[in-house]
């Protein structure tokens, strides 16, 4: 992206001050939608990111709902895809010199990842004329944290430099939520209590080894404490915090401002 596109570069800096702030992903992408149509032409984009292990197609920007429905019905209407045979479909086809995948229809897409005849009524029941898949890398660009689609219903001149400057953007906005430990992106980026402040001496304690990824009976063993006290802690743990989960809390204390 050339530094003279200043509307760019000063939609990437709003965008991460944004981040800073705590707002939520799906705000940020959805506050801005017209803008990323009109620079890219295409009338549906989605962002597949990985969500334990699963792939989250929750960031669709489109003016009728029309694909976020057909997909909830075909793609996971029984179960979900692993996000490493998506990645590995998505592999197969972006070629690593190009960064790049082009198809003419959901059938190309989703093929390999579903059922083919429900590949074929996806298809058919949102025809496209093209779509363009990008990844999306970490900061070190070591590693491929999710992928951007622009579809398009009619057919148009693609300009893949506009893409690629959305792209950028998407990552700007990405690469601050995700976590290179958990392998996930969050959807938001909360401010972190470094020093569990708000805990006692043994809540920190417990909550630091559950951080680390350890079971409740781990963390009983490792602090020479009965089970039950480890999960009476972690109640008053989640309560002090607002949350309801494990999952919750990695978000809370490993999400980076």
């Amino acid at each position: 992206m050339s530094t003279e596109n200043t509307e760019i570069l000063y939609k990437i800096i709003e965008l991460q001050a944004c981040i800073i702030q705590g707002r939520d992903i799906n705000t940020m992408l959805h506050k801005d939608k017209a803008f990323y149509h009109t620079h890219t032409k295409a009338d549906i984009i989605s962002i597949y990111v990985n969500e334990n292990e699963k792939v989250n197609v929750e960031y669709i920007m489109e003016d009728h709902h029309e694909f976020k429905d057909l997909i909830e019905k075909y793609l996971f209407s029984e179960t979900s895809i692993s996000w490493d045979k998506f990645m590995q479909n998505c592999e197969n086809h972006v070629s690593l010199d190009k960064h790049y995948h082009h198809v003419d229809s959901l059938y190309e897409m989703y093929k390999d990842l579903i059922a083919q005849k429900n590949a074929r009524a996806l298809s058919k029941e949102l025809p496209i004329e093209d779509a363009i898949i990008m990844p999306l890398f970490s900061f070190d660009h070591k590693e491929t944290i999710g992928y951007v689609c622009f579809m398009f219903q009619q057919k148009v001149e693609i300009e893949r430099p506009s893409l690629e400057e959305i792209r950028i953007i998407f990552e700007a906005i990405l690469r601050p939520l995700y976590d290179d430990h958990f392998s996930i992106i969050y959807s938001k980026c909360v401010r972190v209590d470094e020093h569990l402040k708000l805990l006692t001496e043994q809540e920190r304690r417990i909550t630091k080894k559950v951080l680390e990824g350890r079971s409740y009976p781990e963390v009983a063993e490792l602090l020479n404490l009965s089970i039950n006290t480890v999960k009476s802690h972690m109640k008053n743990i989640f309560k002090k915090y607002n949350v309801k989960s494990k999952i919750e809390l990695y978000n809370t204390f490993t999400a980076r401002p």
